[in-house]
């Protein structure tokens, strides 16, 4: 336990190079914010009251920044501690105060009876307070609604006690992030068609009363088209090209679902509209946002495609195309 109060001071780098301590400072913000979030999260959920992950990272900063002009450690929100918070009765900032207050007092009048506490007796309430954190109904409620959420858990759980916390916050995040590549790399898609009778498209695979229009193929992208997908999109779309009936003059894409591309996807579709008008049939667009429409246009994209083949809705490409000559594309 430090004798002295901290004082107010500029940080010290210890004469450490700018990349290992880009590098610290990048691990501790790992660290320190996903055990923080998570355990604002528990708790908030335990509590009832929502929690902001914005207003998190802000209070966080701010302990930092206070913390570092004192030379103290890093600043988080310690799961042991806030249970054992939470099991003494605080529920407000005013425990935190308490809290403060009594570290000062424990700093400055009782140094030396604290000196003898044995280390065990501290690590014993902090594994007291962790057990009481381990929710087994939850995990069994996780594994009810979501496997790979339940798979999720467990690496999170196990990670970081068999490598280490930073190791095991990194392999977590990186598993997370390997499963959602995975996702997008390859996005649904549907064909749509009427249903006689009523308004509206339908996905023909779901409804078997939905039929398609006939010299028209509709077809619906179901999630972002970027650079690493694009090859698996283009795929997809030459496929339903390749089956689509020889009376096939239009082809409309609803971009309706897709809220991201890019310069390779633009590059993308360029290269499989040059194929559909090699085989007479027109490329269409319909509920582009205007993200998407500003890049594609900027890509030159919507020029080769037409203006009036750029529709608001799938209601108004199919109107157009019905107004269209039959007898040509």
């Amino acid at each position: 336990i430090p004798a002295a109060l901290p004082r107010l001071a500029l940080p010290a780098t210890g004469g450490a190079s700018l990349d290992r301590l880009l590098f610290g400072a990048l691990a501790i913000f790992l660290v320190s914010f996903a055990a923080g979030i998570v355990t604002a999260r528990s708790f908030g959920q335990r509590g009832g009251y929502p929690v902001d992950a914005d207003r998190e990272m802000a209070g966080f900063g701010a302990a930092n920044i206070a913390a570092g002009l004192f030379a103290a450690f890093p600043v988080t929100a310690s799961d042991s501690r806030t249970a054992i918070n939470d099991a003494a009765g605080g529920r407000s900032q005013v425990a935190g105060i308490v809290a403060a207050l009594t570290l000062v007092f424990a700093i400055l009048f009782l140094r030396p009876a604290l000196s003898i506490l044995p280390i065990p007796a501290l690590g014993a309430i902090l594994i007291a307070t962790a057990l009481g954190m381990i929710d087994i109904g939850a995990l069994r409620e996780l594994w009810r609604i979501s496997r790979m959420e339940f798979v999720f858990a467990i690496i999170a759980l196990v990670a970081p006690i068999t490598l280490g916390v930073l190791q095991g916050v990194l392999v977590a995040i990186g598993a997370t992030f390997v499963y959602l590549l995975s996702k997008m790399m390859r996005p649904r898609d549907a064909l749509l068609g009427r249903i006689p009778g009523r308004d509206g498209f339908y996905k023909l695979h779901r409804h078997p009363d939905a039929a398609p229009v006939p010299g028209l193929v509709l077809t619906l992208v179901e999630g972002d088209v970027l650079f690493f997908n694009s090859d698996h999109v283009e795929a997809r779309l030459l496929a339903i090209a390749d089956a689509a009936p020889p009376d096939t003059r239009w082809f409309v894409i609803d971009a309706s679902a897709i809220s991201q591309t890019d310069a390779t996807a633009a590059a993308m579709i360029e290269e499989f509209r040059a194929g559909l008008v090699a085989r007479g049939v027109r490329l269409a667009f319909a509920e582009f946002n205007i993200e998407i429409r500003n890049l594609l246009d900027r890509a030159g994209l919507l020029a080769a495609v037409g203006a009036d083949m750029i529709f608001d809705d799938l209601e108004d490409a199919l109107r157009a195309f019905e107004a269209s000559p039959r007898g040509t594309p």
